[in-house]
C-alpha cells in the first residue's frame, strides 16, 4: 500500500525517503530516508518497493551515495565488503554503510531477521570519517547498549514515516543518536575488523615503516611532523627516514603529503566545506598550503578540482 510516499507493507515494514532541499542541506546533516523491515525465515531479501539506488542483489552487491546505518534486532545473517570480508551478523549488531563502498547483507533462510536503518548525508558524517570516527574497515560493530539503539531507531522511523513529518525532527533525532553511538566515552559500539588486512592503509614488509604507515594515514589530519612519527615509535629520525625509503621509494614527508592530498581530494567531491576549512581538515599547515600542492601535484587549484568531472583523468601525486 502507498500513502503520499510512505510504503507501508502487510509484512510489518515501513519506510520514506525524504526529498533534501537547499534549508536542510545547509544544517550538515540531514536524514534521506528510514525505515524497518520483519524478513521472515526463507524470505527473499531485500524486500522490493526500494528507489533503484537502494535496491541491490547479494550477487551484485550495492554502491551507496551516502551513509546507511542498519541495526539488526532479531536474527542472523552475513556482511561483506572489500574492507572487511566476510563477517557473521547477529541480534545486536549494526552495520555502517559509507558512501562509495562496496557492499552487501542478507539475513540467513533458516532465521530470517529484522532490521531498522536510516540513510543521512552532510558535512559532519563526511567530517567524522575524514577524522577516522568512522571508516569502512570497522563497518561492523557490536552493540552494547541494544535496548537504547533499538528505541531510539523505532522512534526515528516511526516520526519519518508519520504523514505531517518533514525532515528537520528525525534528522536531528538521528544526528543526536549516532552521536551517542560512536562516543568512545559512552561505549556504544566496538568495531568488528578483519584480523588481518583491514582498511586502506599502505604497507610494506618492513614492520618500522607499516607502523609509521598506520600513523600517517589515521592521524596525519592533525598537526603531525615526521620527528613526531620517529618520537612515537621510539627511533631516531635518521633511521626512520631511511627504512622508509627502502621500503617505499619515498620520503616519510611525501607520504604525509600525499595522504593529505587524497584527504582533501575526497572532501571537496564530497563536501561542500569551504576550501580554507578542507585545508585545515586535510592535515594541511596553512590554507595557501594545499592551493600549492594541488598545483604542484595535480597542476590545478584545488577550486578546479572539485568542479572537474568524476570521471575525468587527473595525474595522482607519486
Amino acid at each position: 500500500m502507498r500513502k503520499e510516499g510512505i510504503i507501508l507493507l502487510k509484512s510489518g515494514t515501513s519506510h520514506r525517503y525524504f526529498p533534501v532541499d537547499d534549508n536542510v542541506f545547509a544544517t550538515g546533516f540531514y536524514l534521506t530516508g528510514a525505515g524497518s523491515e520483519r524478513v521472515g525465515r526463507g524470505q527473499p531479501y531485500p524486500l522490493p518497493s526500494h528507489p533503484d539506488m537502494y535496491e541491490f542483489s547479494w550477487d551484485t552487491g550495492r554502491v551507496l551515495p551516502e551513509y546507511q546505518l542498519v541495526y539488526i534486532d532479531r536474527g542472523k545473517g552475513v556482511f561483506e565488503s572489500h574492507e572487511t570480508g566476510k563477517v557473521k551478523i547477529h541480534a545486536g549488531m549494526a552495520m555502517l554503510l559509507l558512501p562509495n563502498v562496496w557492499h552487501r547483507y542478507r539475513p540467513n533462510s533458516t532465521t530470517g531477521w529484522n532490521e531498522y536503518w536510516i540513510s543521512f548525508n552532510g558535512q559532519i558524517p563526511h567530517i567524522w570519517q575524514h577524522a577516522g570516527v568512522i571508516d569502512p574497515a570497522s563497518a561492523v560493530r557490536q552493540v552494547y547498549r541494544r535496548k537504547t539503539l533499538a528505541n531510539g531507531m523505532e522512534s526515528i522511523v516511526q516520526a519519518t514515516v508519520a504523514e505531517s513529518s518533514d525532515s528537520f525532527g528525525p534528522s536531528f533525532a538521528a544526528l543526536a543518536l549516532l552521536a551517542g553511538l560512536f562516543s568512545r566515552h559512552e561505549g556504544g559500539v566496538t568495531p568488528q575488523r578483519r584480523s588481518s588486512g583491514a582498511g586502506k592503509t599502505p604497507s610494506s614488509d618492513d614492520a618500522v615503516t607499516n607502523a609509521a604507515l598506520a600513523i600517517i594515514w589515521n592521524y596525519s589530519h592533525q598537526d603531525l611532523s615526521v620527528s613526531d612519527i620517529a618520537r612515537q615509535l621510539g627511533i631516531a629520525r635518521r633511521t626512520l627516514e631511511r627504512r622508509f625509503w627502502a621500503a617505499r621509494s619515498r620520503t616519510v614527508l611525501e607520504e604525509l603529503t600525499v595522504c593529505r592530498l587524497a584527504r582533501a581530494q575526497r572532501m571537496l567531491r564530497e563536501t561542500q566545506l569551504p576550501i580554507k576549512q578542507i585545508a585545515y581538515l586535510a592535515g594541511f599547515s596553512s590554507p595557501t598550503h594545499l592551493p600549492t600542492v594541488f598545483r604542484r601535484e595535480l597542476n590545478m587549484s584545488p577550486q578546479q578540482f572539485r568542479t572537474r568531472p568524476v570521471n575525468a583523468a587527473i595525474k595522482t601525486a607519486k
